[in-house]
Formats: C-alpha cells, structure tokens, sequence
C-alpha cells in the first residue's frame, strides 16, 4: 500500500511578519515549520505504516528549497521517502494551481490514498485537497476525526457535522483531510533525525509531470493580491472609577449613553 501525504512549510506562529513598501508582499522572519493540520496527516500516514505490512509513505510539497526542512520533519516522523516540488519561476499562491500540480505528481507518483491537513494556517485555504481530489477524480472526505482502513481496498472515515458525526464508507483510492482530534503528532527520535538530515530530496520540476507551464505559471492565477493591511488595533482599555460597585455601574452607564452612544 502506498500512501501519499501532501504538506505545507508554514511561518511560525511567532514569526515577525511585516508589510513591505509595497504592500503586495511580506517580510516573514526565518521560523517556518510544518502546517499544523499537516503534522495530523503524517502521523496517521506513519501510523498505518506501522500496523500494515507492506505500506510506503511518500510526502511532498510545493514550495521553495527553504520547504525541505518541513520534508525533514516529516522523514523523521517516520515517512520513507520526500519530494519537494520545485516553485522556482513558478511562485503562485493561487490554491487552484497548486491543486494541479499536487494532483499532476499524484498521477506519475501513484498512491492508494491520499493525507492531508484540512487547511493551511498562513492563508486559511481549506480547498486545495479538495480541488485535488477533483482533479484526480477520487473520492474525498473531509476533517477527519477517524480513519480505518479495510481490505486495502475500502476506508472508513469518522467526521465533524454539526450537531454530531458522520461516519463515511469510500472505495480507495481517496484523499482525506486530516484536523485535530484524529491522533497526537509524535515528537521525532534522534534516529529519525539522524535519518532526516541524510535523506535526499529530489527536486521536481512540477512541468516534468505533465503540466503545460502556461497553465500553472503566475500568469494563470485566478487570485491576485491587491494588497496587505495590517489590523485595526485595538482601542485602549478604559477603567471605570468608582468607590463601589454601583457607583462604577452608574458611571459605565452614563458612559454608554454619553460617548458610545449605544443606550
């Protein structure tokens, strides 16, 4: 059984981010690691390998050279093999173009199924699996919370609904989205990392599985940024003086009424 993982390197959550000059592009400071929902896919990847005679992991990205040390975390997870696909001269965050190249490697690579995180939490994109399953022409659930194998050859996948669950029979080959709730990422031993750091990494072309380069370039984006704002910050915390309780109420009312004009 082969199974495919697809991950994201993603900006550390306390990573300095700040707007350039001309606010269609960012400055991120050097701290990246894997996308959190990606970690959950990994690890239920590495987890059927553990258990299934036979089972192959293969992880890949899209992305720039930097993405490799995301590949090395995932080796050292446990994953046998990485491969990063190559974004020089091809940098697009459009999810639709990366759904067509997740989906032209899946296709020369081959899989049984697919793994992935349900979103990314840089740009909150929660279609790309989505679209690659659609574009491979396979079933796909999404955010799931349980996943059993049967036969090798069917899956069932427990989800999130609202008010509840709903547990899902697919015929593989299928792609699932990974969240919260499914496993515990495991932290890596030094022999994974050991293993990690002497992995090699092909580098593909995404061009070389298929792709006509018109049809994945920066030039097809359907999504362009316009440009980067950062938040409204939030107004300063006012206290209410008072010598008691009711004294601070009356005086948040009379503020309420006075300057927020909202009663």
């Amino acid at each position: 059984m082969k199974i495919l993982v697809f991950i994201k390197q993603v900006a550390d959550t306390e990573a300095r981010i700040l707007i350039k000059s001309d606010k269609k592009s960012l400055e991120i400071e050097n701290k990246y690691n894997m996308n959190f929902f990606d970690e959950f896919a990994v690890e239920e990847a590495v987890s059927i390998k553990e258990k299934t005679e036979g089972t192959w992991v293969a992880v890949c990205t899209y992305g720039s050279k930097r993405a490799i040390e995301a590949l090395r975390t995932a080796i050292a997870m446990g994953a046998d093999q990485a491969f990063l696909l190559d974004n020089t001269n091809l940098d697009s965050d459009d999810p639709l173009i990366t759904a067509k190249i997740l989906a032209g490697f899946a296709r020369q690579e081959g899989f049984d199924f697919i793994l992935c995180g349900r979103q990314a939490i840089d740009d909150e994109s929660s279609n790309i699996g989505v679209m690659t399953a659609e574009f491979l022409g396979i079933p796909h659930v999404n955010s799931v919370m349980k996943l059993d194998i049967v036969n090798g050859n069917r899956a069932l996948a427990e989800s999130e609904i609202e008010g509840g669950r709903e547990t899902i029979e697919v015929q593989l080959p299928a792609l699932f989205t990974t969240q919260k709730g499914l496993n515990e990422p495991r932290v890596p031993l030094i022999t994974g990392v050991m293993k990690a750091m002497k992995a090699d990494i092909p580098l593909i072309d995404p061009c070389s599985t298929g792709l006509i380069r018109e049809t994945i370039d920066t030039g097809a984006a359907r999504i362009n940024v316009l440009y980067y704002e950062t938040p409204q910050g939030r107004p300063a915390v006012r206290i209410i003086e008072g010598a008691s309780p009711e004294e601070k109420v009356k005086g948040l009312i009379a503020v309420l009424k006075e300057e927020a004009k909202v009663l």
